[in-house]
């Protein structure tokens, strides 16, 4: 780090944050102008070279917003702009920390982890900075930020426990190993139909890979229950798995909206209607539960129930989004966590949920 910048970061940590939050009252506009530039300055940084349009689309922003924001930058001395895209200048660069310290919020990142680590009993919380239902790249770095915390909990031996879905699936591409390791990785809940990448048995198979690890199918519909699920269960290719995941040492999930999943995964009207009745805000592990942490409905699966997901504080949940805070909260009440894993816009929604 240069002068320049070593000045500049010091100026941040120095501003008082009363400027900031005073601004946001008596111009909102401005204050909105200089969150927007400084979060394109911030993604430049981390995705350069890239275009206008491609930044807009990641951002899930007007290309004319970014383009007369990128004009300001540019004017500025921040940006350059080239056929292969924008590039930041050595003073844009010199200004990135003070753009995050801007378009993150007044809040270090590691002041609202541990706020919220206590505030919901969580062992480790860990936040990345952004919000992934404004900018899609998010999601990455959230799983990325999974893998790397997953890979800290992970010891020879043990056995993981994996749901499907993007964002766990995507947590199994990032995860990376020196050597191998003596892991084996079970999926947490059967699965048919959808997307074949982002079933539990593909994500457990790719975890493994991985890893250097094994893994084990669990040849189970999710859903399942019944006579037909009893008959199953008594097969020792269905059995045998199944112990595993109701001891496994970590479990990795995803956390979803209680409806949003509810409609994906085809329920009538009527059993939508009645979740919706009883309060289902989330769903995790195939339950669906409410903002109290009560599970009302789901849970039909084999390979989960509810008193094994919180036994030896193993739960690890990954999410992302704003829109997905209280479904988060609703989980942590279910049960304890070890780890959670979320992005900023959820991490601070999660804290105006709690203090309201």
């Amino acid at each position: 780090m240069n002068a320049g910048e070593n000045k500049t970061t010091g100026l941040v940590k120095d501003m008082d944050t009363s400027i900031l939050n005073t601004l946001s009252l008596i111009a909102p506009d401005l204050m909105e102008e200089m969150e927007l530039r400084a979060l394109i300055l911030e993604r430049v940084a981390a995705l350069e070279p890239i275009g206008r349009r491609a930044l807009a689309a990641r951002l899930h922003l007007a290309e004319r917003e970014v383009r007369a924001a990128a004009e300001a930058l540019k004017k500025a001395g921040c940006l350059t702009q080239s056929a292969s895209g924008m590039e930041l200048t050595p003073q844009g660069q010199s200004l990135v920390e003070a753009a995050r310290a801007v378009s993150g919020g007044r809040r270090t990142l590691s002041g609202i982890e541990l706020t919220l680590s206590q505030m919901l009993g969580v062992e480790r919380v860990c936040v990345v900075r952004g919000d992934a239902d404004i900018d899609s790249g998010v999601m990455e770095e959230v799983a990325r930020a999974a893998a790397r915390q997953i890979r800290f909990l992970l010891q020879d031996a043990h056995v993981m426990a994996v749901t499907g879905g993007r964002t766990v699936a995507l947590t199994a591409e990032a995860i990376s190993v020196a050597a191998p390791m003596d892991i084996t990785v079970v999926p947490a809940q059967g699965g048919v139909g959808g997307g074949v990448s982002t079933q539990a048995n593909t994500v457990a198979e790719r975890f493994a890979q991985k890893l250097g690890g094994y893994y084990r199918f669990l040849h189970l519909p999710d859903g399942l229950s019944g006579a037909a699920a009893d008959e199953l269960a008594r097969l020792p290719q269905v059995r045998e798995p199944l112990e595993l995941v109701r001891h496994a040492d970590v479990f990795l999930y995803g956390v979803g909206r209680a409806m949003e999943l509810a409609q994906r995964r085809g329920l009538s009207a009527a059993e939508r209607d009645r979740l919706a009745q009883e309060g289902a805000v989330a769903e995790a592990l195939g339950f669906y539960i409410n903002a109290q942490g009560r599970v009302v409905g789901g849970g039909s699966s084999l390979a989960i129930r509810p008193e094994d997901i919180g036994r030896k504080n193993r739960a690890a949940a990954v999410a992302a989004g704003r829109a997905k805070a209280e479904a988060i909260l609703a989980v942590c009440a279910h049960h304890p966590h070890k780890l959670l894993v979320a992005d900023e816009g959820a991490a601070l929604r999660m804290m105006e949920l709690l203090r309201a």
